[in-house]
């Protein structure tokens, strides 16, 4: 019998987050599951991840630093 590995199936199975870190003290750091190019699936987000997604993406530069993408923990 052979196996075959499986292929990720949604963005939360891959092994990459978009990572957005706060210019001011105030703000917590952000990430989301993403693909190895940075896109992030808004129809995978639970309601307040997509929020803080589209939160943090419109205040790159005055909230948050440009996000990177890094490897999941």
């Amino acid at each position: 019998m052979t196996t075959t590995p499986t292929r990720p199936t949604t963005f939360a199975e891959l092994a990459f987050e978009l990572h957005f870190e706060p210019l001011v003290d105030e703000q917590s750091p952000l990430s989301f599951p993403c693909d190895a190019d940075g896109r992030v699936d808004l129809d995978d987000l639970c309601d307040r991840s997509r929020r803080d997604y589209l939160f943090a993406h419109t205040l790159i530069g005055r909230h948050f630093e440009t996000p990177v993408i890094r490897a999941a923990h």
